[in-house]
């Protein structure tokens, strides 16, 4: 395995790890009625830990794409002669679109670090941060979606 697979394998791991995140933020929120200091604590270190998981998963994204990006013979080569709406659709838009992803993990932990256990008893505010997950989930399901299928027309190498 050459260390830019590992690098890449990483990347996909570090995918799941985020949507874990996002699914143990909601169930909180959902599930949750009342926040001792402790779980406020733990929740304000996993909303801290996403935006770093987030951030990290957007670079090495970004380290992988890189070789990707080079001149022929390329993944990049493989893809545009198999499957041209691969590369033009998904990786170009997934390109940009990722750089969302630590803006609104940021902002979902600023709301857990600012108002602590008032996430779970102020139904605004609880009502605002899951939809702000739903979308930020919906959307790292999308760019998974975006990886996925032109790798699997030509693997990054």
């Amino acid at each position: 395995m050459t260390p830019l697979e590992m690098i890449m394998l990483l990347h996909g791991f570090l995918a799941t790890l985020v949507l874990m995140a996002a699914a143990l933020i909601a169930g909180v929120l959902l599930f949750v009625k009342d926040l001792s200091e402790k779980d406020v604590k733990i929740m304000k270190l996993v909303s801290l830990g996403t935006v770093f998981l987030v951030f990290l998963l957007d670079m090495t994204g970004a380290y992988g794409y890189i070789p990707y990006r080079l001149p022929a013979p390329s993944a990049k080569a493989d893809i545009v002669a198999t499957a041209p709406w691969a590369h033009e659709v998904f990786f170009e838009s997934m390109e940009y679109v990722s750089l969302f992803g630590p803006i609104v993990a940021a902002v979902i932990a600023y709301i857990v670090w600012h108002y602590g256990a008032g996430i779970v008893k102020d139904s605004a505010i609880k009502r605002a941060l899951l939809v702000l997950l739903a979308l930020a989930t919906l959307l790292g399901l999308v760019l998974v979606g975006a990886g996925v299928i032109p790798t699997r027309i030509a693997s990054v190498r």
